[in-house]
């Protein structure tokens, strides 16, 4: 049992990478310049979130993002998820977006939940 839920954590921390490598040079790609885990966002915080775009996005603020992995089959979310789709992504997102809500005024927060 133990050595499914490394391997599972393992899965998890793979995934949430690929995604973020896969939203950079997307983003990249358009001629957006990105930055992954940026620092200074907070002031007196170890909050970072995944990314932010270097110049800005929508209403003049710049968009930053995180990522999450919501295992549906989890205790957490199996009640609700096992009755309906995206509800454990729902929850993980509402939940980064609880984690940013005092991000800066001058940042636009998207959660990224797979």
């Amino acid at each position: 049992m133990r050595h499914a839920v490394i391997i599972i954590i393992i899965i998890v921390v793979v995934v949430i990478i690929i995604t973020i490598i896969i939203i950079i040079i997307v983003i990249a790609s358009a001629g957006i310049p990105v930055s992954s885990e940026p620092t200074g966002i907070y002031r007196d915080s170890v909050k970072r979130p995944d990314g932010v775009t270097l110049v800005t996005w929508l209403s003049g603020r710049a968009l930053t993002w995180d990522v999450t992995v919501a295992t549906t089959l989890a205790d957490s979310y199996l009640p609700t998820s096992s009755v309906t789709a995206a509800a454990a992504a729902d929850a993980a997102a509402s939940r980064k977006e609880v984690k940013y809500s005092d991000l800066p005024a001058s940042f636009s927060f998207q959660p990224i939940a797979v």
